[in-house]
């Protein structure tokens, strides 16, 4: 099937009309009463990682300060690992969090494009965040996002990402293939943890790539439709999606937050990550 080809013309009045529902959009929240929680949807989607997830969960867990209302929603297939996703989900909500689960087929799994439709067309949340599931956030990392949230970026349409802290592969690695500890549990004081580990790089943010995602739901519900991509072709690492996700959303920009920690790992396939 051919596709569909546009002139020049064309092309042009489809920007000044996308332009113009943007300025509306930006003039309605810009004055729209702000809440003193917000609502956030932390969206992750994970396979063969819940030693990392549990570490990534233990972070949130620990979050201070004046932080907003977390929604956690994890997408996983059954009977993935050991322990299970659903054991780690089922463990963090005793402690408190407030997890919710989607699950997807053995088909559907390598795609998280599918997911993140999913995630997206469900969620009530005022902002949504499109997560890896290695993150480690730092002990205010949230707090320091709601305010934003409320301030600064009240207004901003646009697909908003941030800079993470890469950790170096080998040494996670190797300290994953010799962890001893039984999962899941909650990993005390796992920001400062993973601060002390050595450091790959610091990136990311000018990309607003999968591993952190953050829109205004609002934004998405008039601009795309409540849809994160209509790309269903995704597998594993060919994530085209997250650019698709950027356009629809009339592109990206890089906000500044405090740390967050990518526990690094493996690249080989997705059944040997920890």
């Amino acid at each position: 099937m051919s596709r569909r080809r546009y002139t020049k013309e064309q092309i042009k009045e489809f920007q000044r009309l996308f332009d113009e529902k943007v300025k509306a959009l930006k003039i309605e929240l810009e004055n729209a009463p702000v809440k003193d929680k917000l609502d956030l949807e932390i969206c992750i989607h994970t396979y063969h990682y819940q030693r990392r997830l549990t570490w990534m969960l233990s972070s949130i867990l620990q979050q201070k300060g004046n932080i907003p209302n977390i929604v956690i929603n994890i997408s996983h297939t059954d009977n993935d690992g050991t322990p299970t996703t659903e054991e780690v989900c089922n463990f963090f909500r005793k402690q408190g969090l407030n997890i919710k689960e989607t699950l997807m087929t053995e088909k559907e799994v390598c795609n998280r494009a599918i997911a993140r439709n999913k995630q997206m067309t469900e969620t009530s949340s005022d902002f949504i965040l499109f997560a890896d599931s290695d993150m480690v956030y730092d002990t205010r990392f949230f707090e320091n996002l709601h305010k934003q949230m409320k301030t600064n970026l009240k207004s901003e349409t646009r697909v908003m990402g941030a800079d993470r802290h890469s950790l170096n592969i080998e040494f996670c690695i190797k300290y994953f293939e010799n962890d001893m500890t039984k999962y899941p549990c909650v990993v005390n004081d796992v920001a400062n943890i993973a601060a002390k580990w050595p450091l790959k790089w610091i990136h990311g943010g000018g990309t607003a790539a999968g591993n952190f995602q953050l829109a205004n739901v609002k934004a998405v519900t008039v601009l795309s439709k409540k849809k994160y991509t209509h790309r269903t072709h995704d597998f594993w690492r060919a994530t085209g999606s997250d650019r698709l996700f950027r356009c629809r959303m009339g592109g990206r920009t890089a906000i500044t937050t405090l740390p967050q920690y990518h526990l690094n790992h493996d690249r080989k396939g997705p059944e040997l990550q920890r």
